[in-house]
């Protein structure tokens, strides 16, 4: 059985207070709001639209998003970059990662997650078997398909937001563990990113992840030319990568690497 949601800590980007929802009623009236007044999300089909960036990205992942889970999408390109050292199913090795039996909580209480880049929710419904776990996307077609998911699979642990990664709308130390998988080579601006996810991190919480390195079918030329022109995808240099996460607040860094495929698990201070 899967944890229960409870209502997110969204937080006033602006003021840093705690957002309340309003609901009039009317599907127009939905929305979460700032005490101050600084600020109005509206939520729409059930999902919180908080400001995202205008960019590619959100047009090409909205187009991908009724194919992302099927077999014609993430299980060839997984296997590909992953190679055959990689687990046969990577949500099992994110949710051995994550550790979520050592969380600290309440008796009663589940651990709360967030996933960063979530997608389809593949692996916040895999967590949600274990956490009260939210998921943030720019893409509103992913979202969309997210919540249509965990509701065939009847899932209530799960809250679904439209935000951008590089700006959480969240308290500070909000969250027990912290996800972001197949995304950060997609990111902008990663530094910002792992800055905010160490920020609504309570301290000693872990952060768990998967992403691509130059590596393996990474190395080659022609394949990393066809990865940065389609998805504009900038694999990491491994050291790198864990001397960012050190500079965002982030010790204990360990790196699983199989492939190009890189899993990593950060403790933040």
């Amino acid at each position: 059985m899967d944890a229960t949601a409870t209502e997110p800590r969204y937080a006033c980007r602006r003021c840093g207070r705690r957002l309340s929802r309003r609901k009039s009623g009317g599907e127009d009236d939905d929305a979460f709001v700032c005490p101050n007044g600084d600020a109005t999300v509206s939520v729409v089909d059930g999902i919180p639209r908080f400001p995202v960036p205008d960019d590619s990205h959100e047009t090409l992942f909205d187009r991908l998003a009724p194919i992302y889970e099927s077999p014609f999408w993430f299980d060839p390109l997984y296997r590909f970059v992953g190679g055959p050292g990689a687990p046969r199913d990577d949500r099992e090795l994110v949710v051995e990662m994550l550790e979520l039996e050592n969380t600290n909580v309440a008796d009663g209480d589940a651990p709360t997650v967030l996933d960063v880049a979530c997608g389809t929710g593949r692996i916040a419904r895999t967590v949600a078997a274990d956490a009260a776990v939210v998921g943030i996307d720019i893409a509103a077609g992913m979202l969309e398909r997210a919540t249509r998911y965990a509701a065939r699979n009847g899932l209530d642990g799960i809250a679904f937001a439209q935000m951008s990664a590089d700006e959480l709308w969240f308290d500070a130390d909000a969250f027990d563990r912290g996800t972001c998988c197949w995304a950060l080579h997609l990111l902008p601006d990663p530094d910002v990113v792992l800055e905010e996810i160490g920020r609504v991190l309570r301290s000693g919480g872990v952060f768990v992840g998967t992403t691509l390195v130059e590596d393996y079918v990474l190395e080659l030329l022609p394949v990393r030319a066809t990865a940065k022109g389609v998805l504009d995808v900038e694999p990491f240099d491994a050291t790198d990568l864990r001397q960012r996460l050190r500079a965002a607040g982030f010790s204990s860094v360990e790196f699983d690497r199989r492939g190009a495929a890189l899993f990593f698990r950060a403790r933040r201070e």
